[in-house]
């Protein structure tokens, strides 16, 4: 991947006529493309702009402060990947801690009061297989002009079909440690012991609740649980299938600020 800085406005305010017109100035796009950027976004964060030059996007950042704007960069080496970030396997909530096991194999201890920010969402995995048969079919046609020969023709079919897989997940956020991961699909639940539900998503509901009880601190957000929350944020430039990472990066810039 390129060298990628992202530009994203928080707190838009109430005046979007006016905010449409600083971005088309400060971005060089005409008012409509301004529009369709910060369209049904609701207060923010939104993502307006991608620069391959460190140069440019602080440049268009600064214009915005000019004209009252708050604007988020995060550059490249900012935005959260698998090997950023650390992947939950197990769990134990411990009365003042949650322990968690890594795909690793590694330890790592969690208090609940250092937990600061909770982020929910789910992936979305887009595939699309196509597949082609191969058959024989009667060709009277055929069997006319070879004189019997030929009584069969080869066909193929090819038919193509789209999946969407989603598989919910939330992110833990402290002070001291990188970001912990918990994806629905990739968490054991065992150690729930007793409170162990009969399904992996009643499980995995079960977990977040009792974090969410138990991390008195820590600010909630779910906005990237839908889809359609996703594009809000995320607007016209990047998908949700293949940029969450974005998404969540963007998303807990702007509420750890």
């Amino acid at each position: 991947m390129k060298d990628m800085h992202i530009l994203a406005i928080d707190h838009l305010g109430e005046d979007r006529d006016a905010l449409s017109l600083a971005l088309a100035q400060a971005l060089g796009i005409t008012l409509y493309e301004a529009r369709a950027r910060i369209a049904g976004t609701g207060k923010g964060p939104v993502i307006i702009a991608s620069f391959g030059d460190k140069y440019d996007a602080d440049k268009r950042a600064e214009q915005l402060r000019a004209a009252g704007i708050s604007p988020l960069i995060l550059s490249q080496a900012e935005i959260e990947t698998d090997e950023t970030r650390t992947t939950a396997r197990t769990f134990v909530l411990a009365d003042a801690e949650l322990v968690i096991g890594t795909r690793t194999g590694e330890e790592v201890r969690m208090a609940y009061s250092g937990i600061t920010l909770i982020i929910r969402g789910t992936r979305i995995t887009h595939t699309t297989r196509t597949e082609t048969e191969k058959s024989t079919k009667l060709a009277p046609g055929r069997a006319i002009l070879s004189g019997g020969l030929m009584l069969t023709k080869s066909v193929k079919v090819t038919s193509t079909t789209s999946t969407d897989v989603r598989d919910g997940f939330f992110h833990l956020y402290g002070a001291t440690l990188p970001p912990i991961a918990f994806l629905e699909s990739g968490v054991l639940y065992d150690s729930l012991g007793p409170a162990l539900k009969p399904t992996r998503t009643a499980n995995f509901l079960h977990l977040l609740g009792e974090l969410r009880q138990r991390c008195t601190a820590a600010l909630f957000d779910d906005r990237l649980l839908t889809r359609p929350g996703q594009i809000r944020l995320l607007g016209p430039l990047f998908t949700p299938e293949a940029h969450m990472d974005i998404a969540v990066s963007v998303l807990a810039r702007s509420l750890r600020s």
